[in-house]
């Protein structure tokens, strides 16, 4: 093995060449059906003006089945999700071998075996050796079951879920069960992971642990303990302020309510700042990202002239007008921000 692997933007290209497809099928699947990989959405935690108790909007996706084919589209194709996954991580695993001076083989276990002797992985994996781990995990315990759903019958789907049996050695293994859920998340792995170590997606503190919650939740299929991961949350916090030449929030308020209104998860949230003028004639909205929300402890204080660069479009349900009248009736005790 060669002791200083190549991972240069050659050979990401290479790796986004060698994967379009699998990963296009992946996402595609899942938008027909009605189920997006990366979904985006709202401002979920809106203070009124008058600084009252925030309201904390939750959003969802329902699927009609009656009369439309897609989501039985993806029940039915509950094999093709899993050997597809399978095969993006093999694509991945592979490229890593070969980048460490490994030949090119079609065996897994020979395969297997070299990743476990130790290799170097690419920079997304210097400071996650949770996720390399779980990774080689996950590819052992998988390739048996991709095995049975393409060479043997020792399977079965009903409603989304997959049920397989290893079947390479001379007695059929116990039943490993995947629910639609879990393949879901194995497909969100599969094309996150490759989108993250590319470089085509970037990682923030939120999907991170998106990652581990994931991983979390298919630790059955990776044979390794859990991270702890509590379910991550993001949020678009939206506050709103009079007119002036700074902006003061009270972080220290917002993460109470946070806390108090999503008991049990790891939230993380960007903050919007609303600021609106005397006559409501006027608005302008800043967007702060959570990296700097999180830096700062009690409050966020910022001079307008600095924080062109936090300029962001308004919602569309924002009513200024309404907006300037509440911002006048309350007290400067009450708001939180200012």
């Amino acid at each position: 093995m060669s002791s200083i692997p190549a991972y240069d933007q050659a050979s990401f290209e290479d790796l986004q060449a060698r994967t379009q497809y699998e990963s296009w099928l992946l996402e595609a699947v899942y938008d027909v059906a009605g189920s997006p990989i990366l979904v985006d959405w709202p401002d979920q935690m809106v203070y009124p003006a008058s600084g009252a108790i925030p309201t904390l909007t939750v959003f969802g996706r329902a699927n009609i089945i009656i009369g439309d084919w897609r989501p039985r589209f993806l029940e039915a194709g509950a094999p093709l999700v899993f050997v597809t996954s399978f095969k993006l991580l093999d694509m991945l695993l592979e490229w890593v071998l070969e980048r460490n001076g490994t030949s090119s083989t079609y065996r897994f276990v020979q395969k297997i075996a070299a990743l476990k002797q130790g290799v170097t992985f690419p920079p997304f994996f210097a400071s996650r050796t949770w996720l390399r781990d779980r990774l080689i995990g996950l590819y052992e315990h998988l390739e048996p079951l991709r095995g049975t759903i393409i060479h043997a019958r020792h399977f079965k789907t009903s409603d989304g879920t997959l049920r397989v049996s290893n079947t390479k050695s001379s007695t059929v293994g116990p039943e490993v069960t995947i629910t639609a859920d879990e393949l879901r998340s194995l497909a969100i792995l599969a094309v996150s992971l490759l989108r993250y170590v590319d470089g085509s997606w970037a990682i923030n503190p939120f999907k991170e642990k998106y990652l581990r919650r994931t991983l979390d939740e298919i630790k059955h299929l990776h044979g390794l303990s859990s991270l702890g991961q509590k379910p991550p949350r993001f949020l678009t916090v939206r506050v709103f302020a009079k007119w002036s030449d700074s902006i003061k929030v009270d972080l220290i308020r917002i993460r109470d309510d946070v806390a108090r209104m999503c008991p049990n998860q790891d939230v993380v949230f960007d903050l919007r700042v609303v600021t609106v003028n005397t006559d409501g004639s006027k608005s302008t909205g800043y967007l702060f990202p959570w990296d700097e929300i999180n830096a700062e402890r009690a409050h966020l204080v910022r001079a307008v002239v600095d924080i062109a660069h936090r300029q962001s479009p308004l919602p569309e349900d924002i009513d200024t007008a309404r907006v300037s009248q509440e911002l006048n009736m309350a007290g400067d005790e009450h708001r939180i921000a200012g």
